[in-house]
């Protein structure tokens, strides 16, 4: 079973989108830049779906870090919107930018995996 990273400070929607994507995919669920650095550490995974904005960083400090320590793993950018022009900021680096709200969400992540 592919296994997803999924980090986001906003504890009801993990929760939310982590109960979704179990029904497919093995999640494992991390609160931050931090904590997802931690976990993977010691976890592989095949996707991170990373919160844009969070109370340690934003997702692409995570995904800076990553790069670092060369994790190469698809990465997904989430936001409840897209006022930072995340989706631009996404396609210079090279990953996918998703709104929380977007209906295809589910569809993407089977996409990149």
């Amino acid at each position: 079973m592919k296994r997803i990273l999924l980090v986001d400070d906003d504890e009801t929607f993990r929760y939310a989108l982590s109960e979704l994507l179990s029904k497919e995919f093995e999640v494992l669920k991390s609160s931050g830049v931090k904590d997802a650095l931690e976990k993977l550490k010691k976890d592989s995974v095949d996707l991170i779906c990373s919160d844009y904005n969070m109370r340690d960083g934003t997702g692409l400090d995570l995904l800076h870090s990553c790069r670092e320590r060369n994790i190469s793993v698809p990465f997904m950018l989430t936001s409840a919107c897209d006022s930072n022009n995340l989706s631009n900021k996404a396609e210079l680096y090279g990953i996918t930018f998703c709104e929380k709200a977007d209906c295809e969400f589910l569809d993407k992540v089977r996409a990149m995996i």
